[in-house]
């Protein structure tokens, strides 16, 4: 199919050689069967030859004009419904040609940008992204502490099981669109609109690539699956909607949660333990709590709803007609419906008095070390 276009091209550079090729003939045996001149412009005029009797204008000569016509017809109704059904293949295969052209500039372009550093060679998120972060005097009452971390960075062969969940060709992509333009929590913004160094084709050609490296939807409801039962292995303590709120919600819905554990003070050699803040407070999303939640979306099935499909461009959800953007992802495509309920159960299960509460971790300097 994407060799249609090559295909048709050829043809029609055919009939137009045979076309000129006919006239130059017929132009040529016009010229040989000229009269020569034979005498007075009068002796020259066609009137004033000898004509076909009316037996031969009406006869056989006024038959070969006429299948010479059919003929033509014949030609026009057949190439014509042949070239309309064969536009349909031409289009798409220049679609899915070009498609392949953007996305092979947006795999060099990566490449260039080096998003495996943070995002993973198989893109799947295994790397870590280094974030420097001023946390001020949390852990002293005199020092301001810049603290440099590691954030695991989401995977991107799966952000379509997350965002513009209903987009089925590359033309009907926003949200990630808008992610790349704009940056998200602590990705930055590459796109000219939101300040970064890409125009809006380099950004396509981002798109057009992670579109094509994108897994299915069953690898990734596996992928995920899998998580859960070594998070649930692992900690045995905690309930399966606490398990999967930590896997794909605590990200930007709890304080610190990207970079817990061990993190560096470049400004004093020491190292520190980071601790997440309370579940659910808060941080690049909203507080997630009894109230909150009960307020905002008083059936628990709709909250649920909300968690499959995640929030749409300027469309209300929720009690309040809170507007949606594209800052909540779905999460209908890679998690089960009793999955979800198991997260928003437990998320309207917190307490937003516990939530209000800062933890902070202990300061081990080198010097303390020694």
């Amino acid at each position: 199919m994407i060799y249609a276009a090559t295909t048709e091209r050829s043809i029609a550079m055919v009939l137009l050689a045979i076309v000129v090729v006919g006239w130059a003939i017929y132009v040529f045996v016009n010229i040989r069967r000229s009269k020569g001149e034979r005498g007075s412009e009068i002796e020259l005029a066609a009137n004033r030859g000898s004509l076909p009797d009316d037996e031969t204008l009406e006869g056989s000569r006024l038959e070969r004009v006429q299948a010479f016509g059919v003929l033509m017809l014949l030609i026009i109704a057949l190439v014509l419904p042949i070239y309309w059904l064969r536009e349909g293949g031409r289009r798409a295969g220049a679609e899915q040609g070009f498609g392949e052209r953007a996305a092979a500039a947006g795999e060099r372009l990566a490449q260039e940008l080096e998003c495996v550093v943070c995002h993973g060679a198989d893109m799947g998120g295994a790397n870590y992204a280094p974030v420097v972060l001023d946390i001020g005097n949390q852990f002293s009452d005199q020092d301001t502490y810049i603290v440099k971390t590691s954030w695991r960075a989401p995977a991107i062969d799966t952000v379509f099981t997350r965002f513009d969940t209903d987009a089925e060709k590359l033309d009907e992509v926003d949200e990630v669109r808008q992610i790349l333009n704009y940056g998200r929590g602590v990705m930055p913004a590459w796109g000219l609109p939101g300040g970064g160094p890409l125009t809006s084709q380099e950004v396509d050609n981002l798109i057009a690539w992670m579109w094509r490296e994108r897994i299915p939807d069953e690898e990734a409801a596996e992928r995920a699956r899998a998580a859960k039962e070594k998070e649930i292995a692992a900690h045995p303590e905690k309930s399966e909607g606490q398990v999967l709120f930590e896997l794909h919600c605590a990200r930007c819905h709890t304080p610190r949660w990207p970079a817990r554990g061990p993190a560096q003070l470049p400004n004093n050699g020491g190292v520190v333990e980071v601790m997440p803040g309370p579940a659910g407070s808060g941080r690049y999303g909203p507080a997630l709590n009894a109230v909150s939640l009960d307020r905002l979306f008083p059936d628990i099935e709709d909250q649920i709803a909300f968690l499959t499909s995640g929030a749409a461009d300027n469309v209300a959800y929720g009690e309040f007609a809170r507007l949606g953007n594209y800052g909540m992802p779905g999460f209908g495509r890679i998690l089960t419906q009793d999955e979800l309920r198991a997260i928003s159960e437990y998320e309207r299960g917190l307490d937003p008095a516990e939530q209000s509460t800062v933890q902070f971790a202990e300061l081990h300097t080198s010097k303390d070390e020694q």
